[in-house]
This record gives C-alpha cells, sequence and structure tokens, in this order.
C-alpha cells in the first residue's frame, strides 16, 4: 500500500495482497483522520459482501469466489470507541458482469485498488443504538 496528502484528503493505492479495510483504518491511524468519506475502484477478491437484516439484527454474510471489479466503492471514516471506524458499500461484479452489492464485510487487492478519502476535519463518532443494532453516527 502506498498513500499520499492531495488537497482535500487523502489518496491510497494498493498492491496485490492488500487487505482493503485493514489498510483504510491503518491510513486513518496514521494520518488522524477524524472523518471522511471515501470512493474508490479496482479488483479484489476474497471478497465478502453483506445485507443487513433488520428483524434479525444481524448481517447476513456472502462470501464471493474469485476475482471481482469493484464499479463503486463509497463509504465513510468515523470514530467509534477512539478508533477509526470504516463503513463501506461495494457494487462489485465477477467475469459474468453480473453486479452485486452490499456491506463489504471483507476484501483483498487482486491487481490494484484506489481509494480517494475526502477530509471533513471534523470528528464525527459513532455509538450503539439499541433500537437498531448498529454503532450509528452521533451528531
Amino acid at each position: 500500500m502506498k498513500w499520499r496528502t492531495v488537497q482535500g484528503g487523502w489518496v491510497i493505492v494498493l498492491a496485490t495482497g492488500d487487505d482493503v479495510l485493514d489498510c483504510l483504518r491503518r491510513v486513518a491511524r496514521e494520518a488522524g483522520i477524524l472523518s471522511g468519506s471515501l470512493s474508490g475502484l479496482g479488483a479484489v477478491n476474497g471478497l465478502q459482501l453483506a445485507y443487513w437484516d433488520q428483524a434479525r439484527r444481524e448481517y447476513l454474510r456472502t462470501d464471493l469466489d474469485g476475482d471481482h471489479e469493484i464499479g463503486a466503492l463509497a463509504g465513510n471514516i468515523t470514530q467509534l470507541d477512539g478508533e477509526p471506524m470504516v463503513h463501506a458499500h461495494a457494487v462489485v461484479a465477477g467475469r459474468d458482469l453480473v453486479a452485486r452489492t452490499g456491506h463489504l464485510m471483507a476484501a483483498r487487492c487482486a491487481a490494484t485498488v484506489e481509494i480517494f478519502v475526502h477530509d471533513y476535519a471534523t470528528e464525527i463518532r459513532r455509538a450503539p443504538d439499541p433500537d437498531i443494532g448498529l454503532n450509528l453516527c452521533k451528531l
């Protein structure tokens, strides 16, 4: 992984085998990102997407085999218990070009992943919401 500061945020370029979410958390920690939005594209494998089932109050996880192109990676970085929390969703497609989408639970860089983080320069914290069952932004 390589990353650098740019006007308004950061650019992150992952190398083959890098863990997407671990790299985002590491950059957030090292750069002191309090909050921001992220977008990206690239190719991944070791992919797990999830759907939040509100009735069951749990994520329903789906593992996707093989390499997948990221058509869209969108999310944010906030703070949970003093640590960066990455909340990301992805739209991906495999060889068949059928799009799948969901909460990004796991992914490894297959060729390259390029992510742009826009800095909000304001701490936004998350806390558990007992009614929803998730850690939500508290404004």
